[in-house]
């Protein structure tokens, strides 16, 4: 399942980068996720890993990640691993005269059980996801051109 969005932002892609980067600010945007902490670090930022805790509807989801791409102000991309699923997914912002559009595109492979739930339940379960990460850019967007 492939999951996309983008949005404008009236910052330039400096202002903007901190936002996704920065566990502690994404974690702003990104209401479902509750904590999460570096596991290790690593220079240049590629293959860094880290775990974070996802909630949704009450119930805790642990991920573990690691980051697969990073050109500072520019693209950010993180391979993420639960019980349930195989995330991908890569942050890309294009500055232009002030503005910023902010991209984010996830591949989203489930595990069993979920891989017959989305049999039944996919294209639901791609709406909900969708207009979450739509929510999520708008709320990126506002905390950038708030500060």
């Amino acid at each position: 399942m492939r999951i996309a969005g983008e949005i404008v932002i009236a910052k330039a892609p400096q202002a903007v980068f901190p936002w996704i980067a920065e566990p502690e600010k994404a974690m702003r945007w990104q209401k479902n996720v509750k904590g999460g902490e570096i596991i290790t670090s690593t220079p240049g930022m590629v293959g860094t890993t880290f775990k974070e805790t996802m909630e949704e509807d009450g119930r805790a989801l642990e991920m573990r990640g690691e980051i697969t791409q990073y050109a500072e102000n520019r693209a950010i991309a993180f391979h993420l691993e639960s019980r349930i699923h195989r995330v991908d997914v890569t942050y890309s912002l294009e500055g232009c005269e002030g503005q910023t559009k902010a991209g984010v595109r996830a591949d989203i492979r489930w595990k069993f059980p979920m891989n017959v739930v989305s049999l039944f339940l996919g294209k639901r379960m791609e709406r909900e996801l969708a207009a979450q990460v739509a929510g999520e850019l708008r709320d990126l967007k506002a905390m950038c051109e708030s500060e």
